[in-house]
């Protein structure tokens, strides 16, 4: 969800944010999640052989795919996910988890040195997954509407400085920019850059997102709205041999319990969003592995700069000083946790704990910070939440306790997700916890940076409402800057901005976590959080 000029409609944004790379219920008490290969409960030995082909898999997914369309964006990672099945872009994030940018339809280009033209060079033969060619011509069709913001209302920032698009020849796609930006391929490598049929939208119009023509891995069979997806191998894939699956059903289930019995069941082989509470539990059943996603998430607490009490930047510090965070981990996210060092989740650029220190949990600064304020006998404030989800009531019956200690009276007000999401965006709350999960589109940070640092982002601080010359004239120039050692400097100093100016809470980094039968091989993720599910094959179980 990057900006310049960010997003065509309200509705649009925030069924992006709402479902951004969501969380799940969780409880007390720690945990040790394995990740993938390191006991005998995540893995079958079967797939250290080489893959095989064929075969059918069931996958039960938290959110439901509502449009398939990537430049109209409606449920968030439940359409993006599957549009990640259907489409590529000319470049794409590594599949093998790394902040890296790859050849996607592109398997080369070549970068100005003034930074300002991206010549992209396609690989021979490509076909849509009707067998039909895929020319330049198709490309930079595509990208002059993902740089339209009337077509691109997903996300029509992500275009920000594109000047032109010319195809040259009938491979060369060359890409104009008005000024650097530095994370242009990481922009491109996002849904709305995908690249659809022209000739068949052209000709089918709406009929043509119900069964699209791409270039991904699969092929849409059936789209049954508000129950389920069925995908099958496309035979024209650039990447060949892969898929390895013939056929794949996305059965669209909210409840994270009847997510988890199909998959001890059998009923699906991988499911996501698996419960805190139901690790442990699950890594004992021999049939079955547990994931972690890392990917740059975390829960933020927002606080509304425009209440007199969240305007002073000493409230704001008290605040997070007075939060256990240690605690939280252990009791809400059963360990999986990471107490974080920055206001944003965690990207590729972030200062390490040893040069800028994880948020501490400090009663005696916090109190001080208090004493400093305007407001030293403390406050009364609202804090709104996403119901539905036991760890968010725990978190935040937490956070009320913890707070009384510095004289903040927390008052909770639980409300479905949507409404909470809505009141965020309106600026309708004190406190709020908008999003279940709070994710990146990409691993650098110039995305958020500019959500709250800039007022072209027209995203009022994140909807903090918080404003700062200083950091707005470190971002503008950290975003055009192509130097990466000149970035990583310049984003410390950011960090460090915004880490003492706290206009929001980071109240702990999380992953996902994915569970999967133990025959299921080749389940990662990238470092996104979308599962790479082209390399993704079924072996024989073990006897």
């Amino acid at each position: 969800m990057r900006k310049l000029l960010l997003i065509g409609t309200m509705g649009a944004l925030l069924a992006l944010l709402v479902s951004a790379c969501g969380g799940s219920s969780g409880g007390g008490g720690a945990i040790s999640v394995a990740k993938e290969g390191e006991s005998k409960t995540t893995a079958n030995a079967a797939c250290e052989e080489e893959p095989v082909a064929g075969g059918s898999l069931v996958y039960s997914r938290q959110l439901e795919t509502v449009t398939l369309n990537p430049r109209e964006i409606k449920n968030g990672n439940g359409d993006i996910f599957a549009q990640e099945m259907i489409f590529n872009g000319i470049v794409r994030n590594d599949p093998n988890g790394s902040d890296k940018v790859v050849p996607g339809l592109a398997e080369k280009w070549d970068i100005s040195k003034d930074g300002l033209t991206y010549t992209f060079h396609l690989r021979p033969g490509l076909k849509y997954s009707d067998g039909s060619p895929l020319t330049a011509e198709d490309i930079a069709w595509n990208l002059e509407q993902f740089a339209d913001p009337e077509v691109n209302i997903s996300l029509a920032g992500v275009a920000q400085g594109m000047e032109s698009v010319k195809a040259t020849n009938d491979t060369t796609v060359v890409v104009k920019l008005e000024h650097p930006v530095a994370a242009f391929l990481y922009n491109l490598s996002i849904f709305p850059a995908f690249i659809v049929d022209k000739a068949k939208l052209e000709s089918e119009g709406a009929a043509y997102w119900k069964h699209p023509v791409g270039t991904g891995p699969f092929i849409v069979k059936e789209f049954a709205t508000g129950s389920h997806i069925t995908f099958e191998k496309n035979p024209y894939y650039f990447e060949k041999g892969k898929p390895y699956l013939q056929t794949m059903r996305w059965n669209f289930v909210t409840n994270s319990n009847t997510r988890v019995l199909a998959l001890k069941s059998g009923e699906a082989q991988m499911a996501d969003g698996i419960p805190f509470t139901q690790v442990t539990s699950l890594q004992s059943e021999p049939n079955l592995g547990i994931e972690e996603v890392e990917l740059p998430q975390a829960v933020i607490l927002i606080a509304n700069n425009r209440v007199k009490a969240l305007g002073d930047v000493h409230v704001r510090r008290a605040l997070s000083l007075a939060l256990n965070r240690e605690q939280l981990n252990e009791t809400v996210f059963r360990g999986t946790g990471t107490v974080p060092n920055s206001v944003l989740m965690n990207f590729e650029l972030d200062a390490s704990d040893q040069e800028v220190a994880p948020f501490e949990f400090n009663l005696e600064k916090a109190k001080e910070e208090m004493a400093a304020s305007k407001f030293p006998k403390g406050f009364s404030v609202k804090l709104q939440y996403p119901a539905g989800s036991d760890y968010f009531k725990q978190m935040s019956l937490l956070i009320q306790s913890e707070l009384k200690e510095i004289g903040v009276e927390v008052k909770l007000e639980e409300l479905e997700s949507a409404a909470v999401a809505e009141k965020w965006f309106e600026g309708e709350f004190e406190m709020t916890f908008p999003f279940v999960g709070t994710s990146s589109d990409v691993p650098v940070p110039d995305e958020y940076a500019a959500f709250y640092a800039l007022p072209a982002a027209e995203l009022d601080g994140f909807k903090s409402y918080w404003t700062n010359k200083e950091a707005e004239g470190l971002v503008e120039k950290f975003i055009s800057s192509t130097n990466e050692a000149g970035r990583k400097a310049e984003w410390k100093k950011i960090q460090e901005l915004f880490n003492e100016e706290m206009p929001s809470l980071n109240v702990m980094d999380f992953p996902l976590i994915n569970g999967h039968q133990s025959n299921i091989c080749g389940t990662e993720a990238n470092g996104l959080g979308v599962d790479q599910l082209q390399e993704t094959w079924i072996a024989e179980k073990s006897s």
